[in-house]
């Protein structure tokens, strides 16, 4: 039964390795050997069980350059004859002698030294549990805070801040909708309340005025326009001279100082290699205008102005320039809420290289009606917007090159 049993270990099994297989192979001779001498029918029973090992591990164990004289494992009708002829060969005994048992021998050191090993690990286990009842108590204790502190005390730490933050982004969202709504009441009020319309004020306020952020082809701010958050400083000329006290009512510190207590807040030269340019094709038709709008590319990138660094996303079509403000509290402009922009592409006139913060990651775009705009980007993002542009081929557009700023100033004919 219990060849049997091996028999079809063998067969279901994967194919064991090299020191499993000479340590069967070894262990299977000796007996092998002898039922052979005695001629017994114990050798009918072993022979297949050796026949299948040698089959599985023939490639394994080389049987190919050490036996060649071996009889055909793999359904030779007459194995059982071949094989009892052949165990009886100085072939065979050479082969069981040179490397079945060096190998053999190895493989049961290395599992005694690896039950050795387990045994000791038994034991230390054994000391481990025979400690006194006061240690394991201590012990318990300890897991025991651990395993409140992991199950209870963090996740609940981990919910009420997670529960803080999600307050505080409630209050700040309520605060921007207020701001922004309070933006546009104001600008509807003086809308419906100039000096034009319907409902003009008789006593209108002085108008102050300021420095329009619109730039000239030289750089030049050439216009005024009205300034709507005029500030006297009052405040800091108070506090330069020692007045501050006089400045305010007492009446009104209160709120003042509530509200502050009540507000929440949360403090090489430029240009393009040769794999990134568009290729443009000089005699391609033009396109019709009243075809449909479709987008070329879209990125997030930010509008760098005078005052503010304004993150947003650029969306070009073909046939307009997109800029989305996507800044949280939007600011009062000339052209509404925000600094959002629609552009004609038919409109822009130059595109140029430029750095930011000494990064070769921006873009200024130039119109015809002498607008610009500096947007800076990151820098494999620049450069795709930079040849998706060129490659809509603008009518108005100068230069359809990849110059740098150097050369762009030579072509120019300024400097002669």
């Amino acid at each position: 039964l219990a060849y049997v049993k091996l028999h079809s270990l063998l067969q279901t099994s994967s194919a064991p390795k090299k020191d499993e297989a000479c340590y069967l192979l070894g262990k299977l001779e000796t007996p092998l050997r002898r039922s052979l001498d005695a001629k017994s029918e114990t050798f009918s029973w072993l022979v297949p069980i050796v026949r299948t090992l040698m089959d599985q591990c023939y490639e394994t164990l080389q049987l190919q350059l050490f036996l060649p004289s071996l009889p055909p494992t793999n359904g030779s009708p007459t194995f059982y004859e071949d094989f009892q002829l052949f165990c009886t060969t100085p072939e065979w005994r050479s082969f069981i002698e040179k490397h079945v048992q060096p190998t053999m021998a190895q493989f049961e050191m290395d599992t005694f030294a690896k039950s050795h090993d387990h045994m000791s690990n038994f034991w230390n286990a054994c000391y481990d549990a025979m400690m006194s009842s006061s240690q394991r108590r201590e012990q318990e204790k300890t897991t025991s805070r651990k395993m409140f502190q992991e199950l209870v005390l963090e996740p609940v730490a981990k919910r009420a801040k997670a529960e803080n933050v999600r307050h505080a982004n409630v209050l700040k969202q309520a605060a921007n909708h207020h701001s922004t709504v309070l933006k546009q009441w104001r600008s509807l009020c003086r809308l419906l309340t100039s000096p034009r319309s319907a409902w003009a004020d008789r006593n209108p306020p002085e108008v102050r005025w300021k420095l329009s952020s619109a730039e000239t082809y030289s750089r030049m701010r050439l216009k005024l326009v009205p300034n709507l958050n005029f500030d006297q400083h009052l405040e800091a000329s108070a506090l330069r001279d020692n007045l501050a006290e006089h400045l305010h009512n007492p009446a009104e510190s209160l709120p003042l100082a509530m509200a502050k207590e009540a507000k929440v807040s949360e403090l090489e030269d430029d240009q393009l290699a040769e794999e990134d340019l568009p290729v443009l094709d000089n005699q391609a038709e033009p396109k019709e205008q009243n075809q449909r709008e479709k987008l070329v590319v879209s990125e997030d990138c930010e509008l760098i102005t005078t005052v503010a660094v304004v993150p947003g996303r650029l969306e070009v079509t073909t046939q307009h320039v997109y800029f989305y403000d996507g800044s949280s509290e939007k600011d009062e402009t000339e052209g509404g809420i925000g600094y959002d922009f629609k552009r004609p592409l038919s409109h822009l006139r130059e595109v140029h290289l430029r750095r930011y913060n000494l990064r070769r990651s921006a873009l200024e775009l130039f119109f015809i009606d002498q607008a610009n705009y500096f947007l800076n980007f990151k820098k494999k993002v620049r450069n795709k917007v930079y040849s998706c542009i060129l490659g809509l081929r603008p009518p108005n557009q100068i230069y359809f090159g990849s110059r740098s700023p150097q050369e762009l100033l030579k072509a120019s004919g300024l400097t002669q």
